[in-house]
């Protein structure tokens, strides 16, 4: 069977960079017209500001410097307080992993900072054993306006990294017995680390469409989508 694999949904690294982000009198008339024929207590405006910030903040992960590079995420299908994400890893203890999370915005955004989530299972001192990733090392002090979701992404990509593993420091991590394996046994960690990133990728994990709002998912390749492949890039590779 190939191993190829076939992101579905959209990425705010592959969205149409000639979209263009409403303006917030725009926005608001949207949410205007969905409203009509609600009997509902209508929302007050500074809900509907607070909802065009996060589609703005999710709009603006298209711009280089603010989503990293193997990161993907999408608000869910029906929360947009909700983003579901896959960070790639291609190098380190944890290279080759394929590592789903879902990142929490809190109704008080941007007072609060997000929480984030991994959906598969982790080795790793940041992560305790419910999948909570700890963010209290890089971001001590939440600051809003200075603090952004993208910073989070960023943090998300880094945790794999040995530059940021190696200034971990133990009342920052959950997961004691990963913090102490690290610091007295890299060869055991390393092990370990590498059995999170391979469970990842496994077909349970990587084909489960679990939770259903989660829209981004992966299925596997037919043989014809395969084939339409590897021809592109043969014909690339041929015209260079």
């Amino acid at each position: 069977m190939k191993q190829l694999r076939r992101l579905i949904g959209r990425s705010s690294t592959l969205q149409n960079k000639n979209q263009a982000t409403p303006t917030p009198a725009e926005y608001l008339q949207e949410q205007d017209d969905n409203a009509e024929g609600d009997n509902s207590t209508p929302q007050l405006t500074n809900e509907y500001f607070k909802r065009y910030e996060l589609m703005t903040e999710f709009i603006n992960l298209r711009n280089p410097s603010h989503c990293p590079l193997g990161v993907y995420v999408i608000p869910s299908s029906d929360n947009l307080n909700v983003w579901y994400g896959v960070v790639f890893v291609h190098k380190g203890y944890y290279r080759s992993g394929v590592f789903k999370f879902r990142m929490t915005i809190p109704e008080n955004y941007p007072n609060h900072p997000p929480s984030v989530t991994f959906l598969t299972e982790m080795f790793h001192p940041l992560v305790d054993t419910q999948g909570n990733l700890s963010l209290s090392q890089q971001f001590a002090t939440w600051r809003p306006y200075q603090d952004y979701l993208f910073h989070v992404l960023h943090y998300i990509k880094n945790i794999f990294k040995r530059v940021v593993l190696d200034g971990l420091v133990d009342k920052h991590c959950p997961h004691k017995e990963a913090y102490r394996l690290y610091r007295t046994d890299r060869t055991v960690f390393g092990k370990l680390a590498q059995q999170s990133a391979q469970l990842s990728i496994t077909e349970s994990y990587l084909f489960d469409h679990f939770p259903e709002n989660n829209l981004i998912k992966f299925s596997k390749l037919s043989e014809a989508e395969y084939e339409d492949l590897r021809t592109q890039i043969l014909d690339s590779a041929r015209s260079t």
